[in-house]
């Protein structure tokens, strides 16, 4: 009669077990079906931003070109324009460095620096037109 009693409860506990474990796996469908529309969500969110992030370097690329076009030296204006800021708007133009030289009175090796500076934090003038190859100091 013992043996019988202890079968049951022992019986009793494995289907205890059985239905703890079958509300378990209940929780985890359930926690993953969240995880994976949070990661749908995160995922829309990410190709958002990316798309805002490509927009506004385009309209800030433009709006750099724009500053550049307009701090572009006339042969006649008296602004006093940064020499740098000159020289970069002429080599943007595909203004030889002769000519940028020609044009601003400015030393050679002024604006091979420049130029090469510029290089170097990753800009590039839109043209490679130069009259003569600049040295790389760098």
């Amino acid at each position: 009669m013992l043996d019988v009693s202890i079968l049951l409860m022992v019986l009793a506990i494995i289907s205890l077990m059985g239905y703890g474990m079958r509300k378990l796996a209940q929780r985890v469908n359930y926690l993953e079906q969240n995880l994976r529309q949070i990661t749908d969500a995160m995922s829309q969110m990410t190709g958002m931003q990316a798309d805002s992030h490509r927009k506004l370097s385009a309209r800030f690329g433009e709006i750099e070109e724009r500053i550049m076009e307009l701090s572009v030296p006339m042969h006649d204006s008296k602004l006093p324009l940064e020499r740098r800021h000159q020289v970069l708007a002429l080599a943007r133009q595909g203004v030889g460095l002769e000519e940028i030289v020609t044009r601003l009175k400015a030393p050679i090796g002024e604006a091979e620096l420049i130029m090469n500076l510029h290089k170097c934090v990753g800009g590039e003038p839109k043209s490679s037109n130069t009259n003569r190859q600049v040295k790389q100091y760098a």
